[in-house]
C-alpha cells in the first residue's frame, strides 16, 4: 500500500489583541488594522478602543470579537428589542439609524466606483442621499415560524446563525396593529388540536386592513377551523387557510394599499414592500428623477402589479409594464382599470419571463425613451444588454442587491451611460439589507 504524506493543519489558537476600530462595514461590523492586516469586529464602532479575541485568522483578514470595551461610541445606542442578539433579524440595533445609513451609501459609492470603473466624486462630495422614513414599526408585512417543544407551541423568528426559532411575543420593527397581535395569535395557537399540522404565519397589514395566512400541511379540523375564525372576526382580521390551495375563511376578500391617490390590490401571497413610507418615498424620487412629460414612453420591467407602473401612468404618454409572473400582470391590468379615472398614459401590461432572450422580441422595441427596473436578488444581467439597445434617455435602476446592481451598472457605464444620481432606500432599518436606487443618463 502507498502511504501519502498530509500535512497536519495548523491548529487555530485565538488571539487575543487590543486595538482601536477606524471604521464600519455595511454588515455593521468595525473594521481596525493590525500589522497591515484587516480585522472585522463584530459588534465594535468606529472610535472604540476594544480589547478582541480572533474567531477566524485567514492570510489577508481575520475577524474577531469583544471582549471588553475601553470606551463607547456616540454613535452606540440601546436596542429597543429585548430578543437583540438572539433573533437573527436586526442584528444593528446598537448603532445609530444615521452611521447604519452613512456605512451602507459609502460601502454602495465603493462597491459602484470598483465595479463600474467610474469615478463617482460628484456625487461622493455631497451629502449622501438617504430616502428613510421611521427606524422601528415600519414592516407591514412578516412571516413568522411556528415551532413546538414538548408539546408547547411557539410563534417567532429563526435564531442569529441557526435554524432554531425564539419564541417571541413582540417584535418592535412590525407596524404596531402587528406587534400587538402576536401575543393573542400565540395564545390562540396554542388552544388547536392539530399543532403539527401547522406551518408558518403570514401577517400583513395594509389599508384595507389586516390579512392572516396561516400556512397548514394537513386538513385542519372543523373545531380547530372555527377556533382560529373566531380569533380572526374577534380582531377584525381577513383570515386564509393555505394547504394545497388558498382558502378564505373570514373577513374581506379585497386587500389593496394606496399610493399616489391610487389603489393597488393585491392577493395575500403577492409581493408587496414591506416599508409602506419608504415605498412611496421611492416612488416619489423615481418619478422626480424620470422627470416624467406627457410625451414620454416608458417601459417599466419587473413591474409586478404596477407599483410603479400606475404612478408613471398618471404623467406620461404611456406605460408598457412587464413581468414574469402571469397573476401579477392581470392583478396591473385589474389595477389600471380600477384607478383609469386618474390615469392619462396608455397602459399595457405584458407576461415575460425576463430572464430569457428569446422572449424579449414581445417588449424589446425602440420607441422607449424611458426605463424603470426593479428586478430580484439575481438582478438583470439580460436585460441591462437589451436596454442598451434602445437608447433610452434616462434610466431608473432599483435593486435589493448592491453586487447585481454594480454587475449590471458596469454594462450601462460601458455602453455610454452616467450615474448621476444614487440614494440609499433605508427599507430594512436595523438590518444589514441594502436596498437603493441609480439614476442613469445617456452621455452626451
Amino acid at each position: 500500500m502507498v502511504n501519502f504524506y498530509t500535512p497536519t493543519k495548523k491548529k487555530f489558537i485565538p488571539q487575543q489583541l487590543t486595538l482601536t476600530v477606524s471604521s464600519i462595514d455595511a454588515f455593521g461590523q468595525g473594521v481596525a488594522n493590525h500589522k497591515g492586516k484587516t480585522i472585522f469586529v463584530k459588534s465594535a464602532l468606529p472610535g472604540e478602543t476594544v480589547d478582541i479575541q480572533l474567531t477566524e485568522d485567514k492570510k489577508n483578514y481575520a475577524k474577531a470579537k469583544v471582549i471588553k470595551y475601553h470606551n463607547l461610541s456616540t454613535n452606540r445606542v440601546t436596542p429597543q428589542c429585548d430578543y437583540y442578539q438572539k433573533c437573527g433579524g436586526c442584528e444593528l440595533q446598537h448603532i445609530s439609524s444615521h452611521l447604519q445609513q452613512q456605512a451602507k451609501y459609502n460601502s454602495l459609492i465603493k462597491l459602484l466606483q470598483k465595479e463600474s470603473g467610474t469615478s463617482l466624486l460628484h456625487i461622493a462630495e455631497h451629502s449622501p442621499q438617504i430616502i428613510a422614513d421611521q427606524p422601528y414599526h415600519y414592516r407591514r408585512r412578516a412571516r413568522l415560524a411556528i415551532n413546538i417543544i414538548k408539546g408547547e407551541l411557539y410563534i417567532g423568528f429563526r435564531q442569529a446563525e441557526s435554524n432554531q426559532i425564539i419564541n417571541i411575543t413582540h417584535c418592535p420593527v412590525l407596524v404596531k396593529q402587528l406587534d400587538i397581535l402576536l401575543s393573542p395569535l400565540q395564545h390562540c395557537l396554542r388552544k388547536i388540536k392539530q399543532k403539527q399540522a401547522l406551518g408558518h404565519i403570514e401577517l400583513m397589514c395594509v389599508d384595507s386592513g389586516i390579512v392572516l395566512v396561516l400556512r397548514h400541511t394537513m386538513p385542519l379540523s372543523e373545531t380547530d377551523t372555527n377556533l382560529l375564525k373566531q380569533f380572526a372576526e374577534n380582531n377584525n382580521l381577513s383570515l386564509y387557510l393555505h394547504g394545497t390551495d388558498l382558502v378564505h375563511i373570514i373577513g374581506n376578500t379585497e386587500h389593496y394599499y394606496l399610493i399616489n391617490q391610487l389603489k393597488l390590490t393585491f392577493s395575500p401571497l403577492d409581493f408587496i414592500q414591506v416599508n409602506s413610507n419608504v415605498n412611496q418615498k421611492m416612488i416619489a424620487q423615481a418619478l422626480e428623477w424620470l422627470n416624467l412629460k406627457s410625451t414620454d414612453k416608458v417601459l417599466d420591467l419587473f413591474c409586478g402589479m404596477g407599483n410603479f407602473s400606475l404612478p408613471m401612468a398618471r404623467l406620461c404618454k404611456s406605460v408598457t409594464g412587464i413581468e414574469g409572473v402571469k397573476a401579477l400582470v392581470e392583478k396591473a391590468k385589474f389595477n389600471t382599470i380600477l384607478n383609469s379615472n386618474n390615469l392619462c398614459a396608455k397602459t399595457n401590461f405584458l407576461t415575460s419571463n425576463l430572464e430569457d432572450r428569446e422572449q424579449f422580441s414581445q417588449w424589446n422595441q425602440p420607441t422607449f425613451n424611458k426605463v424603470l427596473l426593479d428586478p430580484a436578488r439575481a438582478g438583470a444581467l439580460n436585460v441591462t444588454a437589451e436596454i442598451v439597445k434602445m437608447e433610452p434617455s434616462k434610466i431608473v435602476y432599483i435593486s435589493c442587491n448592491p453586487a447585481t446592481l454594480a454587475r449590471d451598472s458596469k454594462l450601462l457605464v460601458k455602453a455610454g451611460y452616467h450615474i448621476a444620481k444614487v440614494a440609499i432606500l433605508d427599507m430594512f432599518p436595523q438590518t444589514k439589507h441594502i436596498e437603493s436606487m441609480l439614476l442613469l443618463t445617456k452621455s452626451g
